[in-house]
């Protein structure tokens, strides 16, 4: 008993029970203002959301807001598969109630992620690095914009972590499958998570560990085989082959394809439809190398935009020239770098190899993608800040060779980086909180209504809600419509809901919207453009085959009816 009291007043203990106590006020407060009502299903997340609800219902991996209710192959099952579980326990497929289960759930996940990631960090940081580098991932603005929708980032984020945790010291059988666990668990979030069994499998091979290897190669291959053999069956089959309307397979429907068909295309948003060829992802891949350093450094702090606000930062702002802001996300990337390579000579070479295959597949993603890269990278947020603690650390090593002055001058400039580092997330984080955070009054279904604050759910957002209660009034059973967002367009009606055709020609537009055939189209200036885009320039052009029948010019939402 007095050992374990004199450990716990030891000063390492101390500083333990500080740290944690730091990161609990954080998560609080980064939490409470957003404690209440469902997670936001916009965008992704009702996809996630739709495809839970099949399966609670017992209807299989479809996605319900189709003609049809294809099945789906894009994401993998097991977020779906949470939201299902969530369902059977509430009772209600109805998003109101269940996401309000899931808000909390989600807070769960994200403490117990913070957490698992500062005891990664102190494996690898010494002294006070890993509660500052803690602390920049708690204020992280891209994590908790994404903690409070309902994608797979989240739960990734701790998967991949706690893979992490597990695979190193001290050993043993139960840690080593409760890494391997977790590193199916995070293919079966996200596909990306290849990155991490390629790391798992890499990583034993450098050690010359070659029968744990082979045996991680195995194991690896269950959840990647799995899940294609899934992506396979789907295309072969007569369902995707004479599908429910003429468009509804075509590889730019991002969400009714396989990533594999849609990153294939030349470019995703735009209506050429060419397949890339191997050239082409060659020269796209080097494109998007010249990027990586920039894309690190804004993926560790906060995307370009808030960079652009140093200069408002009281005090701080105005010493640092202007120009020189613009370039500091590319060389706190730099920095990045650098420590990722240290990780890779050392003793932390998992971690490396994790981002450095991580960056490599994100390489192969589109140029129109960039905009999406701090969403990519933002679960390897405290991977990112190990390796960025440690270029801090080697480039206050080697100044010790240096004059006085200039050693000076060097431990002032790497301060001050880590101080903009975290105002600048801090700065961001108080914009979105105070400036970007709108009221949503949201009811589902099954009459639940609730009144919540979500993350940039502006004036469009809240007339695409109004609208789309108008078009209900209206609407007869057997009514699609066609949407940016049709997801969020079906769970908010209960209507069949689809994408409109990436396509450039009007007639052929006209053609395809016949096929499904589509009553109503919803245009809205929000993002992805995509109706705005490829079917307003239609609807402009054939008053006498379609009726605007609903207009907000304020918020510039309108929508469409096919005349009879």
């Amino acid at each position: 008993m007095m050992e374990e009291a004199n450990r716990l007043h030891t000063p390492g203990s101390r500083r333990e029970l500080f740290a944690v106590l730091v990161l609990a006020i954080l998560i609080i407060a980064v939490w409470a203002p957003r404690r209440t009502g469902p997670l936001d299903l916009r965008w992704d997340g009702g996809v996630y959301y739709i495809l839970g609800t099949s399966l609670a219902e017992g209807k299989g991996y479809r996605l319900l807001n189709e003609p049809g209710e294809i099945e789906a192959n894009q994401y993998p099952p097991l977020l779906p598969l949470i939201v299902a579980v969530h369902q059977w326990l509430a009772g209600t497929s109805d998003f109101v109630v269940v996401g309000t289960w899931m808000r909390g759930t989600y807070f769960l996940i994200y403490t117990a992620f913070i957490f698992t990631a500062y005891a990664v960090l102190r494996r690898y940081l010494p002294g006070s690095w890993p509660l500052l580098a803690a602390i920049v991932v708690v204020v992280h603005p891209q994590t908790n914009f994404l903690s409070d929708l309902c994608f797979a980032e989240l739960p990734f984020a701790l998967a991949t972590t706690l893979f992490v945790l597990l695979s190193g010291p001290p050993a043993g059988p139960l840690r080593r499958v409760g890494a391997g666990a977790c590193a199916a668990a995070a293919y079966l979030l996200r596909t990306i998570g290849i990155a991490l069994l390629a790391a798992w499998v890499v990583e034993a091979l450098l050690g010359r560990r070659f029968r744990t290897a082979a045996l991680r190669a195995v194991l690896a291959l269950l959840p990647i085989v799995g899940w294609y053999a899934h992506v396979a069956r789907v295309e072969r089959s007569a369902e995707y082959e004479h599908p429910a309307y003429a468009y509804q397979r075509a590889d730019y429907l991002f969400y009714n394809v396989s990533y594999a068909r849609n990153l294939l295309l030349d470019d995703p948003f735009k209506p050429s439809g060419r397949t890339a060829s191997t050239l082409d992802l060659a020269y796209r891949w080097w494109g998007n190398l010249a990027h990586v350093p920039k894309g690190l450094g804004t993926a560790v702090t906060a995307k370009a935009e808030s960079w652009e606000r140093v200069k408002e930062i009281p005090t701080l702002g105005p010493l640092i020239p202007w120009k020189v802001v613009l370039y500091l996300p590319a060389v706190i990337g730099i920095i990045v770098l650098s420590g990722l390579g240290i990780l890779l000579a050392g003793h932390a070479r998992l971690i490396g190899l994790y981002v450095v295959f991580t960056v490599a597949a994100i390489c192969l993603t589109p140029w129109s993608w960039r905009g999406q890269w701090e969403r990519y990278l933002a679960p390897a947020t405290p991977f990112l800040a190990v390796a960025f603690a440690r270029g801090v650390m080697t480039l206050s090593t080697a100044s010790r060779r240096l004059p006085t002055w200039a050693q000076r001058a060097s431990h002032a400039s790497q301060l001050g980086l880590v101080i903009v580092v975290l105002a600048v997330e801090l700065l961001t984080m108080a914009r979105i909180y105070t400036l970007y955070r709108y009221p949503a009054t949201l009811s589902d279904r099954g009459g639940h209504v609730v009144t919540q604050k979500l993350f940039f759910y502006d004036e469009s957002h809240q007339a695409i809600a109004t609208a789309l209660k108008w078009v209900m009034s209206r609407a007869r059973p057997g009514d699609v419509v066609a949407a940016s967002m049709p997801h969020w367009v079906y769970l908010l009606t209960g209507l069949k809901s689809v994408m409109p055709p990436l396509v450039s020609d009007v007639g052929l537009v006209q053609t395809l919207l016949d096929s499904v055939p589509v009553r109503f189209v919803v245009i809205d200036d929000t993002w992805p453009p995509i109706a705005r885009d490829y079917t307003l320039p239609l609807l402009a052009s054939a008053p006498e085959r379609w009726e605007r029948v609903y207009s907000d010019a304020v918020r510039d939402v309108a929508i469409y009816e096919r005349r009879p």
